[in-house]
């Protein structure tokens, strides 16, 4: 890191225990998504346990190489385009309680391109504290799934489709068991909103073919 600058850093605690920290870091799916207002599109080119590699896209078009790697403490993550480096960014994440942690984020830039340390600093650590919001309510509902009794998860309630039918759909994705509080659109296919997958409300069937549906009664 010797020509990376320090331009600024960002703290936060959440209500949940340290592994949905680590959980949400790896999830590339979510973020066009939950966090459409940062990111317009992501093309996955590898993943694993260790980290992942994307290529992401803002919403003015830009394209540019997201890679995030999980260390002992935290994560990684960087950004490139056109083969240079835009910017590192190194997250420690904490426990502090069994259902408490946080993270201490610090944002580094080529030394060339941090004339103006402090705007720079400023615009990561908004980007993040909007990222973070999102984010927490994810973290906060993957912990409630799994509190969630099985008779409580198979939940379901009644919506009415373009043709007037009325048919019933799960109160929660069977993806994660994130919320599913999406209305069918004209053709009937209901977009979850945490991951995007899209499912045929009228058969149960995950049409973009992410994820298992659920069985028409």
């Amino acid at each position: 890191m010797n020509d990376l600058v320090e331009v600024g850093r960002y703290r936060r605690e959440f209500p949940v225990g340290i592994e949905r920290l680590f959980e949400n870091a790896l999830d590339w799916e979510h973020l066009p998504h939950l966090h459409g207002q940062s990111f317009a599109a992501i093309e996955p080119i590898e993943a694993s346990r260790a980290g992942w590699r994307a290529k992401a896209t803002l919403d003015d078009g830009q394209a540019f190489g997201l890679e995030l790697k999980v260390d002992p403490r935290g994560w990684i993550t960087r950004t490139e385009a056109g083969g240079r480096l835009l910017s590192e960014i190194h997250t420690i994440a904490e426990a502090i309680g069994p259902e408490r942690c946080g993270v201490a984020v610090t944002f580094h830039v080529p030394a060339k391109t941090a004339e103006h340390n402090a705007a720079v600093g400023a615009a990561y650590e908004r980007l993040y504290a909007q990222l973070y919001d999102d984010d927490e309510r994810m973290m906060i509902a993957r912990t409630q799934a799994r509190r969630r009794s099985s008779g409580e998860a198979r939940r379901t309630r009644d919506v009415v489709l373009a043709d007037g039918r009325t048919v019933a759909i799960p109160i929660y994705c069977p993806h994660q068991g994130l919320p599913l509080d999406a209305e069918p659109d004209d053709a009937g296919i209901i977009n979850c909103p945490w991951h995007g997958y899209r499912f045929d409300a009228a058969t149960g069937t995950c049409v973009s073919g992410h994820a298992p549906g659920w069985q028409r009664r």
